[in-house]
């Protein structure tokens, strides 16, 4: 899931698919590096639809702050560029090749190492958002269009995309990295919707993609696309319906947790599609506890939501706390957003922290759930840490590890290890305690990393996110950006 607590895709629309540009002039190639002057970005300026703000200009300040403020200070642009259109962006991509400049394209900045915000000219792509039904079971969706705003458009027609909790991500950066949630075991991964896009390439040129024309680049953008190949300024996705929700949640004693986390690993993997679910450990406290949650889609509601959890309890001895709640999807997807205003809260979701993510081809034995127990007792002080899992399966696995770039298929856990911590504390020792988790639990793990939840302090992050796909996605990234016009610690 996108939420950050628990680490928790007929006819395109107008302007879609006639926006190549074949045959046309390719720009040359970055320059040496010489840096734009004020008068050649106001000239940016005059060329774009959108925005262009520069340091000392109203908004800047605000622009410039990616959503992990760990990093704020290593994010000063030259330029953020809030763009309209994909003619906007094309402009921002051949302003960058002639001055060889760094280009990063952001949708909500929720790049987990910031990186989206961490460039000479950040493309911003928040003020291209927009949901449109085709009637023919798809939907058009611009980049950078929230995913409460996605889901809030499509309940409108009783249909949905399977993502996550997080609301203001946007929804091309969710997609592109793969996307899973609370309904991927049964309609699989976000990018597995994903069944066309609109994408300015590095050249300057602006094409879609798609099963019939160019589906290589359709393929790679399936779970590697997040600033790699060029910028998606559209998606076209698939979707399905959205039906009523059921959240179920359990709590027991801290003391039991060990027990719990045994039990839930095989209920939830061998649960019916329709039932996900993740198990959240928190750093002790006062009084710690483990919690389940989860969501059963369609079904038959409270009553077979709570036949499950009997069944759970059965095994794990009984619950501190449980509840039961059905309703529509919209409502619950809204209630696990965190209300209504939240798009009105913005600069309350900029804090400090730091996470890692592994997978999990096999259960967790008994000594690998007292070694997880074990390093979540040692959270330095002034941290709030969290190690929760996430049941995958189901759709999710269904689609052969080499039919999208999205290699992890053979997976029934993904973990999440998660720290942040309040302005002036302990930044350093919540990293190196992230990295205590990582080498703790490795000798349990398959060696892969969610590459949505990207890992700066990750070192082998080539085949930890990519695997057996990397050598095909190495030869379409030199294919579709020689120049390396997108690029970043972790671009391909």
């Amino acid at each position: 899931m996108g939420r950050q607590r628990r680490g928790t895709d007929g006819q395109a629309a107008p302007g879609i698919r006639t926006a190549s540009a074949a045959g046309a002039r390719v720009p040359p190639s970055p320059g040496p590096g010489r840096s734009p002057d004020g008068p050649q970005w106001r000239a940016l300026q005059t060329g774009l639809d959108g925005e262009l703000v520069l340091p000392g200009d109203a908004g800047y300040e605000a622009g410039r702050l990616p959503r992990n403020l760990l990093y704020a200070e290593q994010a000063h642009p030259e330029a953020i560029a809030y763009c309209t259109g994909p003619d906007d962006v094309a402009q921002c991509v051949r302003f960058t090749r002639r001055y060889g400049l760094r280009l990063a394209v952001r949708g909500g900045g929720h790049c987990y190492g910031a990186w989206s915000s961490r460039a000479p000219l950040v493309v911003d792509l928040s003020r291209m958002t927009g949901v449109r039904i085709d009637g023919e079971g798809h939907a058009e969706i611009r980049a950078g269009t929230p995913l409460i705003t996605v889901y809030e458009e499509l309940a409108r027609h009783g249909v949905t995309v399977p993502a996550g909790s997080c609301p203001t991500v946007g929804l091309a950066g969710l997609a592109l990295g793969g996307g899973h949630g609370v309904v991927s075991r049964s309609y699989g991964l976000t990018c597995d919707s994903l069944a066309g896009a609109e994408v300015v390439l590095p050249d300057g040129r602006t094409v879609y993609c798609d099963e019939q024309t160019e589906p290589d680049l359709l393929w790679a953008l399936r779970g590697a696309g997040n600033g790699n190949f060029g910028v998606v300024t559209s998606l076209r996705m698939r979707t399905h319906p959205a039906t009523d929700l059921t959240e179920f949640r359990a709590s027991w004693p801290y003391r039991d947790a060990g027990t719990a986390l045994e039990h839930w690993q095989d209920w939830a993997f061998d649960a019916p599609d329709n039932l996900w679910s993740h198990f959240l450990l928190e750093a002790p406290r006062d009084s710690p506890t483990a919690d389940v949650g989860g969501f059963l889609l369609g079904g038959g509601g409270e009553d077979e939501a709570n036949r499950w959890l009997d069944g759970l309890l059965a095994v794990t001895g009984p619950a501190s706390a449980r509840q039961v709640t059905h309703r529509s999807y919209l409502a619950t997807v809204r209630s696990n957003a965190g209300g209504e205003t939240v798009l009105a809260r913005l600069d309350e979701q900029r804090f400090a922290f730091t996470a890692a993510s592994q997978f999990f081809d096999r259960r967790l034995g008994p000594q690998a759930i007292r070694d997880t127990l074990a390093v979540l007792r040692r959270v330095p002080d002034g941290v709030s840490a969290a190690i929760s899992f996430n049941v995958l399966g189901g759709a999710v696995n269904r689609v052969p590890a080499d039919a999208t770039a999205f290699v992890h298929r053979n997976s029934r856990l993904l973990a999440q290890y998660y720290a942040s911590w309040p302005a002036g504390g302990p930044a350093e020792a919540a990293v190196r305690w992230v990295g205590q988790v990582r080498e703790a639990l490795r000798p349990y793990t398959s060696g892969h990393a969610y590459q949505n939840y990207r890992d700066p302090e990750l070192t082998d992050w080539r085949q930890a996110y990519y695997g057996a796909n990397l050598p095909r996605l190495e030869r379409l990234r030199v294919h579709y950006d020689p120049d390396r016009l997108l690029d970043f610690p972790q671009a391909l």
